[in-house]
């Protein structure tokens, strides 16, 4: 893989909702969240979505996808894991992305070396059974380097 992150990068953030529609623009209410609640009683965060976006460079006659990978990591850098019906499972999603420009009939195509982008929205609608008072990160890597990420800590109920 030879796509490169010059005139690009990526971004991610944490929000209330984020939804991409049908045209690719996205919408984000509540975006740039670092504090995220919690439930002492059902012992689940708040809910939340994470949106992604990555932005590359594509070379004129080079490979023009890359794997996309989005991790939980805990304060210590170690991958977060949830159990789950299958036993333990690390939070990590992980997908094949193709950066080309999509051709649209009668629409003239960007010139060569247009940076691409992609954008795609991870939803916890029941949160998380995150720790309280435990700092997280979600890290976003193109082909196994890390781009981006973004820091939240998850306040619970203080003692006494």
């Amino acid at each position: 893989m030879t796509l490169n992150s010059g005139g690009g990068g990526g971004t991610v953030l944490i929000a209330d909702f984020v939804n991409v529609d049908a045209a690719g623009k996205v919408n984000i209410v509540g975006g740039g969240i670092q504090f995220l609640g919690f439930d002492a009683e059902t012992g689940m965060t708040a809910p939340f979505y994470v949106f992604v976006n990555i932005t590359v460079g594509v070379p004129m006659f080079e490979d023009t996808s890359a794997a996309v990978e989005v991790l939980l990591l805990d304060a210590d850098g170690r991958p977060v894991t949830l159990t789950g019906p299958d036993g333990q499972n690390t939070l990590r999603f992980s997908q094949d992305v193709d950066f080309r420009h999509r051709e649209a009939p009668n629409q003239q195509q960007p010139p060569l070396g247009f940076p691409r982008s992609s954008n795609f929205v991870l939803a916890f609608p029941g949160g998380l059974p995150l720790s309280a008072g435990a700092s997280y990160e979600w890290v976003v890597q193109l082909d196994g380097t890390r781009l981006t990420s973004t820091t939240f800590f998850v306040p619970g109920p203080v003692a006494g």
